[in-house]
């Protein structure tokens, strides 16, 4: 039975709520804008310099222009399409700049999509009905369409990231004829059950530290379907982020809201101005419109079976996107050409930068080992 929807004082309220933080935001903008950019080091262009595949274009996506970038530093190595998470979180300043992603791109030519509202792919002009997972599903279609004939391959490999988990395994579930295998982090399951796992996680760590702002934002939070909204989740985000369940390794180190990244969206040249005050003043678009799609997401029944090999990479600590629920969609999910899962101890919900040096050494020989000798186990430690 499908959940009900949002209630109509619910979306008020949150929609307040946001317009509220909007101009805060706003505000922020203009003071960091004044400090940072006369003097704010920045990424630039011939970051990509030396590569053999360097390729950026604005591709018309299901109606909506969407900005790819692709980059390798061999032409004949396989083709990996990354789709992000979030939804809507910036991708292009930050994840072709890190060096697990720098370094993939030797075994890899990874292709990175903004999908549609995020960043340079945000249009004022996008249909807002457009913003559901059936056009997502498509738009992956097209843009792997599109990618195989640019580059002239048969097949990819599809790595889901968080939210971009959710459209990649019914993606591969739908369409295994385009794909090599599907790889996944921090994979999504059923979001709306993560989120009551996540509200547990935080209640019983703030029992155990007598942690009493926590337990007030708790207690304002209703866990009913109808009457849970996004600010509830990011109220629990903050919270989970708090006690190490989506940086692991550096939980002490950061705060929740990392001035860096603000910086580095501020200063980036790859977004133009209205791209950033777009993503300063709007951070919950995509969110906000996918929200009640995203609720109702439910990979046990969406995705049961995919035809290709899967290779699951799970923070053991990943709480914001549940590594229990991952893990029994791991055990349920039926994957005739064989499947895998890889837990990362040191991690939560970004393996990828948690533990960089096994991360690449996962994809550079755990992933291809079925081309030559198949699988040998199901999960590997």
């Amino acid at each position: 039975m499908p959940r009900s929807k949002l209630s109509i004082f619910s979306a008020i309220t949150t929609r307040k709520v946001i317009v509220y933080r909007s101009f805060l935001h706003f505000t922020v903008f203009l003071l960091m804008l004044s400090m940072w950019v006369s003097c704010a080091p920045a990424q630039r262009f011939p970051e990509f310099s030396g590569k053999e595949v360097h390729h950026f274009e604005m591709v018309n996506i299901g109606g909506a222009r969407q900005a790819l970038l692709i980059n390798g530093k061999r032409a004949d190595n396989p083709v990996l399409v990354f789709l992000h998470g979030g939804p809507g979180f910036p991708m292009l300043p930050f994840e072709p700049f890190s060096e697990s992603m720098r370094r993939l791109e030797s075994q890899y030519t990874v292709v990175y999509w903004e999908q549609r509202g995020t960043g340079k792919s945000f249009s004022r002009r996008l249909d807002r009905k457009s913003m559901n997972m059936e056009q997502f599903i498509s738009d992956t279609r097209e843009v792997i369409d599109y990618v195989r004939e640019l580059m002239n391959v048969d097949k990819v490999y599809l790595w889901g990231h968080s939210w971009g988990s959710n459209v990649g395994a019914i993606y591969a579930s739908r369409y295994p004829e385009t794909l090599h295998a599907y790889i996944s982090t921090g994979q999504s399951v059923d979001p709306f059950q993560n989120e009551r796992l996540a509200y547990e996680f935080v209640r019983e760590k703030a029992l155990q530290d007598n942690n009493r702002r926590a337990l007030r934002q708790l207690a304002r939070i209703d866990t009913i379907p109808e009457n849970y909204t996004l600010q509830n989740a990011l109220t629990i985000r903050k919270w989970v982020y708090r006690y190490g369940g989506i940086v692991y390794q550096t939980r002490d180190a950061r705060p929740y809201v990392d001035l860096r990244e603000i910086r580095t969206i501020l200063t980036t040249p790859i977004y133009s101005l209205g791209v950033r005050m777009n993503l300063l003043l709007n951070p919950y678009f995509s969110a906000e419109e996918l929200w009640e799609d995203l609720m109702e997401t439910n990979l046990f029944e969406q995705a049961p079976k995919i035809e290709v090999p899967v290779f699951f990479l799970v923070g053991r600590h990943d709480i914001i996107v549940s590594y229990y629920l991952a893990e029994r969609y791991f055990h349920e999910l039926t994957a005739p050409q064989g499947k895998k899962l890889i837990w990362f101890e040191e991690s939560a919900h970004r393996p990828f930068s948690e533990e960089k040096e096994k991360f690449l050494k996962t994809m550079k020989t755990i992933i291809p080992e079925y081309q030559t000798r198949g699988f040998s186990s199901e999960q590997t430690p």
